[in-house]
């Protein structure tokens, strides 16, 4: 699933693609792509302009001014630029054409995914962007918010970063990450965690992130980004699908373990199971 930094990227490839160019042609696959339905989908939005493009947690929000697309991708929903204008088929689920001089978008594979249209003053009530925690890179996400989250919670630390509303775009690629610069395990209990280590958990989120962001995302499977370049950051992984290799740092193997319903990697040197944890039997 696209996470943080790949939702950055698609939103920024948009923004350059697109801001300020008009659209003259939209449809979408099947009603349920988007909550306006086949019919509805170009009646909104042929003649608007793309005034900005961003993200919302690992939403992507399109600015047309009196209406907002909001996409989520999900597993494997991606952006692409076409060459030329194609209807909408079961892989190229939403495609936008702009003029003047292009670009013609395909929103692809939202298969459990979605390209819906909402007021501006309703964006809020999204189901998703309404529940949404502090995101990383927000005044709001500080060493002080992760300490009152922690501190009053018994859950492991990595559902507590996954978990959308508490913090927002972390998805289990990054947590893997943080939680390994970090020195923390994953099933660590949140309310074990000292201040030292919560400041290292909010400095390493935010380093990986914005390193990610600037190597264009991480690439498993179908990312890529708008211009079909794949991500770079899958080269500075550390542990995250690198399990049965030797620790960058010190050589113990990496284990893979399922904690909050994920597939997790964790070196069980540099991240010990705390007195207060309980250490998960290893699967490949």
């Amino acid at each position: 699933m696209p996470e943080l930094p790949e939702v950055t990227v698609i939103s920024g490839d948009v923004r350059a693609l697109a801001l300020g160019k008009r659209i003259t042609r939209a449809a979408v696959f099947r009603d349920d792509v988007s909550n306006a339905g086949v019919e509805g989908f170009p009646k909104r939005l042929v003649g608007k302009t793309l005034r900005g493009a961003g993200r919302r947690g690992k939403v992507v929000v399109l600015d047309f001014g009196d209406v907002v697309g909001l996409v989520h991708l999900v597993i494997s929903g991606r952006v692409k630029r076409l060459d030329a204008w194609r209807d909408p088929d079961k892989e190229h689920t939403a495609v936008l054409e702009f003029a003047p001089d292009g670009p013609v978008l395909a929103f692809t594979r939202l298969w459990l995914g979605y390209f819906d249209l909402y007021d501006p003053e309703k964006v809020n009530e999204h189901p998703l962007v309404s529940r949404l925690g502090p995101d990383p890179f927000s005044e709001d996400f500080s060493p002080e918010y992760l300490r009152k989250l922690f501190g009053r919670r018994k859950a492991s630390v990595k559902g507590l970063l996954l978990d959308q509303s508490e913090v927002s775009g972390l998805g289990n690629i990054y947590v893997d990450e943080v939680l390994f610069a970090a020195g923390v395990h994953p099933t660590r209990k949140a309310n074990t965690l000292h201040p030292a280590e919560i400041e290292k958990v909010h400095r390493a989120a935010r380093d990986i992130l914005a390193r990610a962001i600037e190597l264009r995302g991480t690439t498993f499977d179908s990312y890529h980004d708008a211009f079909g370049e794949t991500g770079e950051y899958q080269r500075e992984l550390r542990v995250f699908d690198r399990d049965g290799e030797p620790c960058p740092t010190c050589g113990t193997e990496i284990e893979k373990l399922r904690v909050a319903g994920r597939g997790t990697h964790v070196c069980p040197n540099c991240q010990p199971v705390s007195s207060s944890g309980e250490p998960r039997t290893a699967t490949r």
